[in-house]
């Protein structure tokens, strides 16, 4: 039997356009284990804290002044030769050049705590919003609230951006999304409340939903910012995308209709751990994805069951395996050659033939989460696309 997966690639130009391929790759994997070990137990831990210590607008400015270097030799020297197409923009090709090497690194807990909370490098905190901690309910209830919409409104006509960072279940903060989260927020016209909730080992995503529904819970019933559930949008980055799936599903089982949302919006959800029964786009498209590379596949499903609280656990933990009927309006993103793209596709038709009013949102050749990435012209389009979605939905923009 033929794989189409297996067949398209050859119209992609899969590892920078090297022939390294096969055992040439797996020996260059092998050597990237050993360095990998050297550093992660000599100077890993002073390299990330040193880093940490910098005034995060020290880091951005860094990071940026880097990035526009690098982009201008990039375009003037390899072009767009180590892109996955032809097609693709020049910020992808010099980004798939500088990320394609992390796949040779074996990947661990730390590693994607510390690079997921350096988000914030590419979107720092704005200045002049303001922000408050918030700690409720004995500490069932905790994230970061920003007043980021325009003029002062009352209750009754405040948005609120209800947001769940993604790492996979492990990793991700809400003080790492902040300034990422403030920037969807001032273009949708909205206040934003960054949810925390437990990660795993350490926990399970059962707990996760349970943290999740609680902030939710207490946002639109005691925290007094808004009137009902009309009032926020949920958003949700890969495994929070899972998450937000999840919340409005137990929105809708809970048969309190002032509790739902007036739209979510799922960026690249990762919503199918069975870990037995995986989706081919997971297995496959690791080859050339940028963001889940075969280090991060490797990590992160050995610890499946983990994270589902036992095997016995393994149907009941994705939120693809229960009903959409009731659920709201939904924008979906996700590129076809990333590695959530299949179980996206089936979200999307579940949805539609629940009569969920659903906007899938799709481009070609990129990376996971790849409309979060500020460099690319890709993903500016996503991005107000489903700010655009939100505020259609609040009824602050004809459709």
């Amino acid at each position: 039997m033929v794989n189409p997966y297996t067949e398209n690639r050859k119209e992609l130009n899969v590892n920078l356009g090297l022939p390294i391929a096969g055992f040439p790759l797996r020996v260059m994997r092998s050597f990237g284990s050993i360095g990998s070990f050297f550093f992660q137990y000599t100077i890993e831990k002073p390299v990330f804290f040193a880093w940490k210590i910098l005034p995060v607008q020290l880091r951005s400015k860094i990071s940026f002044f880097s990035w526009s270097c690098w982009l201008a030799f990039h375009r003037n020297t390899l072009g767009k030769s180590t892109a996955l197409h032809p097609s693709l923009s020049h910020e992808y090709a010099a980004l798939t050049t500088v990320m394609w090497g992390a796949r040779l690194f074996p990947m661990t807990l730390s590693r994607m705590r510390f690079g997921l909370n350096q988000i914030e490098c590419n979107f720092p905190p704005h200045k002049g919003l303001a922000r408050r901690k918030i700690h409720e309910e004995g500490g069932r209830v905790k994230g970061i609230y920003v007043k980021s919409q325009p003029g002062d409104p009352d209750k009754s006509e405040r948005k609120v951006l209800f947001w769940l960072f993604g790492g996979a279940f492990l990793s991700g903060d809400v003080e790492g999304n902040v300034g990422l989260a403030e920037s969807v927020a001032l273009r949708a016209g909205c206040d934003v409340f960054l949810a925390d909730y437990r990660i795993c080992p350490e926990h399970t995503i059962f707990d996760a939903s349970e943290d999740v529904w609680a902030c939710y819970s207490w946002l639109v019933q005691k925290s007094g910012l808004v009137s009902s559930g009309s009032q926020v949008s949920v958003l949700g980055i890969s495994s929070g995308g899972g998450l937000a799936c999840r919340l409005c599903q137990q929105v809708v089982s809970s048969g309190d209709r002032s509790l739902q949302p007036a739209s979510s919006i799922l960026l690249c959800p990762w919503v199918h751990y069975d870990w037995e029964n995986l989706f081919p786009s997971l297995t496959e498209n690791v080859i050339h994805d940028l963001v889940v590379t075969q280090s991060v596949y490797e990590y992160v499903v050995p610890l499946a069951e983990t994270m589902a609280g036992g095997a016995e656990n393994r149907l009941k933990v994705s939120p693809l395996g229960d009903p959409m009927e009731g659920v709201c309006p939904t924008f979906i993103c996700a590129s076809t050659h990333e590695v959530t793209y299949d179980e996206d596709k089936a979200l999307h038709e579940k949805m539609k033939a629940a009569g969920v009013d659903v906007e899938f949102y799709t481009k070609e050749y990129l990376c996971h989460v790849f409309c979060l990435i500020p460099h690319l012209p890709e993903s500016k389009e996503c991005m107000e696309r489903a700010a655009r979605f939100m505020r259609v939905k609040w009824g602050s923009q004809e459709e």
